[in-house]
């Protein structure tokens, strides 16, 4: 009998419980242990994985949970790390539920995210706290802090470093870290138009739980993007950021063509021509990648259909390609031509941050809109669409500024040539 297909479930344990599907990412593990960064970044588009890995790597170093099962089977046991099963303290949040049109409705949605992980350890630890200790006082006056409806949000810079001291002087061992879509409260920020009001609260709570943090052992985070401006990624000596552009991580994200032939072989289908046109393209590192998401639904319908394109936001690209130049669209107009084109672009500063046309050919790669396909110099990179799907949502974002439908790409294109 064929096992449930993961759709819509980004939860480690709940996808080895629920013995569904699952493509071995367990030597994610291995490469975060010996690269060891003391921080970094993993910058990729949505729904390529990224939720479902970081609750892996919390699930196998998580010295509060009994993981065991999960994990047998997989790559890892089979290594010399699988001693390290369960042995450190973890504390991870997701930030991907963090928006609103207001800093308000920002700032409720980015207290139920911190108080999840508030919450867990002050029902594990909360009558073996020593309350006369300066950390076990700071993080039960936070606790309180996120549990009070009308406590603004500066009173929360320090809740990210408070629960990290805690935590370590505890267990007399510096936990790690994991923050996954860190950059979205941000972003949502800057679409909402209340970033000033903000931005510096960001900087204080990365800032004060990253930067040089005496108690933290290793921080990871995934998001879209660097923001250089509110992150701990501003004048950092010891942040890494690994973009699609870097070898390391390159297979820990998507879906290879060697996973992608047996998962479609499980469900009686066939990797050809048609499926490598609609969903592959992607290249992360020296891997070439497809689109996890895509290809899960394809398997599990049979239809070559979009699916991708229809479950994030692409607001802010929206907004970039209305304020976007004639230079821009020139460069554009050969890439839904089917070209491959050479353009300036920075993966390490975000459009939010320089809206030129240099962040904006970032912000499609990041976003996953385009692929880098190769490095001309420090600076610019040969980038294409990746395939039909992506190119199918391109259709509808140029209709959209166009203000016309009923055509085809090119023939919306010349229209917007005039209005540029």
């Amino acid at each position: 009998m064929r096992k449930r297909l993961p759709i819509g479930m980004d939860d480690f344990r709940k996808v080895r419980q629920k013995d569904c599907y699952y493509i071995d990412k367990s030597r994610m593990i291995q490469d975060f242990i010996e690269i060891g960064d003391e921080v970094s970044l993993i910058a990729r588009p949505r729904r390529f994985g990224k939720t479902l890995n970081m609750t892996m790597l919390r699930e196998f170093f998580d010295i509060t949970r009994d993981s065991r099962e999960l994990f047998q089977g997989l790559y890892i046991m089979k290594t010399e790390y699988a001693s390290l099963l369960n042995s450190r303290p973890v504390l991870y949040f997701t930030f991907k539920n963090c928006k609103g049109s207001t800093s308000e409705e920002l700032t409720v949605q980015l207290k139920l995210a911190l108080l999840e992980e508030y919450g867990r350890y002050r029902e594990l630890l909360g009558d073996k706290l020593d309350r006369s200790r300066f950390s076990a006082i700071r993080f039960l006056e936070m606790y309180e802090n996120l549990m009070k409806r009308d406590v603004p949000f500066i009173y929360l810079s320090s809740a990210l470093s408070d629960i990290i001291r805690m935590v370590n002087e505890y267990y007399q061992m510096a936990p790690i870290l994991l923050i996954d879509e860190y950059d979205q409260p941000i972003m949502s920020s800057y679409e909402g138009g209340f970033h000033e009001e903000v931005g510096n609260f960001f900087s204080n709570l990365y800032g004060a739980a990253m930067k040089g943090n005496p108690f933290l052992g290793q921080a990871l985070l995934t998001g879209v993007q660097r923001v250089a401006k509110e992150s701990i990624f501003f004048q950092f000596n010891n942040a890494r950021v690994y973009t699609v552009f870097h070898n390391s991580y390159g297979d820990c994200f998507g879906i290879t063509e060697r996973e992608a032939e047996q998962l479609l072989k499980e469900y009686g289908l066939a990797l050809n021509a048609d499926v490598k046109k609609k969903y592959d393209g992607y290249l992360f590192g020296n891997t070439e990648v497809y689109n996890p998401w895509s290809l899960l639904n394809f398997a599990d319908s049979g239809v070559l259909d979009n699916y991708w394109v229809n479950t994030s936001s692409n607001k802010l690209v929206r907004k970039a390609l209305k304020e976007a130049d004639r230079r821009f669209w020139d460069d554009f107009d050969r890439l839904v031509m089917g070209e491959e084109v050479p353009v300036w672009l920075t993966l390490e500063t975000s459009y939010i941050e320089r809206d030129s046309n240099y962040s904006l050919w970032g912000l499609l790669v990041n976003s996953g809109y385009l692929t880098i396909k190769r490095r001309i110099d420090a600076n610019t990179f040969v980038v294409r669409i990746p395939n039909d799907e992506v190119m199918a949502e391109f259709q509808v974002l140029v209709s959209e500024i166009a203000g016309i439908e009923g055509l085809d790409l090119q023939q919306m294109f010349e229209a917007l040539r005039g209005i540029v």
